[in-house]
């Protein structure tokens, strides 16, 4: 999210963060069978409309992944709570959204037309790089439970494992 100053908040590691997910080959890459899979469960099993394995550019986050089999969207870094959640150890909730003040700005999270809810568990990397997230998203605020996080938090290690597999760790 962009701060007060006009920037997007990055974690002091950001240059080797951007190296590490650089290393695992995943960044736009086309659509694979596994990842829409594995949304498509996500979103059925959190029951919400919307999830999304999503990876945190430079300067946008990308969609590897989402609940209808489709990759490739891209939303500017400073937009996305995706780029929260990857400043967080491994976890992030938003139970109602329109109860934060910093997110009332924005309006793809707030309004008529906006989302009441974010979870995401972060992609961590082997060498410990959080270099992106699962995340289910709801347009209606609800409460997200212990059980919740513990499925989610499993998503992400099975997305860090497929990942593995491209730089041939098993």
């Amino acid at each position: 999210m962009e701060n007060n100053l006009g920037g997007v908040l990055v974690s002091s590691d950001e240059e080797a963060r951007l190296e590490n997910l650089k290393k695992y080959k995943i960044l736009y890459t086309k659509t694979e069978p596994y990842f829409d899979q594995l949304a498509a469960i996500t979103a059925t099993m959190m029951k919400t409309p919307i999830a999304m394995i999503n990876f945190v550019d430079r300067d946008v986050v990308w969609t590897k992944a989402d609940q209808h089999g489709q990759s490739g969207k891209e939303l500017e870094r400073g937009a996305s709570l995706c780029s929260l959640a990857i400043l967080n150890d491994s976890f992030t909730v938003y139970e109602d959204l329109i109860q934060n003040p910093a997110l009332v700005s924005n309006p793809l999270y707030v309004g008529e037309s906006g989302l009441g809810f974010y979870a995401a568990a972060a992609i961590t990397t082997n060498e410990g790089f959080r270099v992106g997230a699962v995340c289910v998203i709801d347009k209606k605020p609800r409460v997200f439970g212990e059980e919740d996080r513990k499925k989610l938090e499993k998503i992400a290690l099975m997305v860090r494992l497929e990942m593995n597999k491209r730089i041939g760790i098993s």
